[in-house]
């Protein structure tokens, strides 16, 4: 995934530990906010099998940093995974405008669902 589009006070994790990865060679992106250590996750919904959908991507968060998906809560679904990379930055940009903690979290997965109803219209 091209991740320069992510807003200031993110970065993305460059080589995440997630166990996933060992036998997924899809993508499992993780970004982290600088300051408040919020934790941004773009991973396959489902296994790679031969009967699953493979393209889509779940968006899930942490309000503090972690690296186990058990603490991240799952909040959308989206096809593919510039899909995923369009959510990220929109969650981000509204997270950063709400000045972050669980106040800027609420306001990142409104924001993206916001994204994806204007996109089904």
């Amino acid at each position: 995934m091209d991740t320069d589009r992510i807003p200031d006070g993110w970065y993305e994790e460059s080589d995440p530990e997630f166990i996933d990865r060992k036998y997924d060679p899809r993508p499992v992106t993780v970004f982290r906010h600088v300051d408040h250590g919020a934790t941004l996750v773009a991973m396959p919904s489902e296994p790679n099998t031969e009967h699953a959908e493979t393209d889509t991507y779940r968006l899930a968060v942490a309000r503090e940093e972690t690296s186990n998906f058990g603490d991240v809560e799952p909040f959308a679904e989206v096809r593919g995974d510039d899909a995923a990379l369009d959510a990220a930055e929109t969650f981000a940009r509204a997270y950063n405008d709400e000045g972050g903690g669980d106040a800027g979290v609420e306001a990142g997965k409104r924001a993206v669902s916001e994204q994806r109803e204007r996109k089904t219209e």
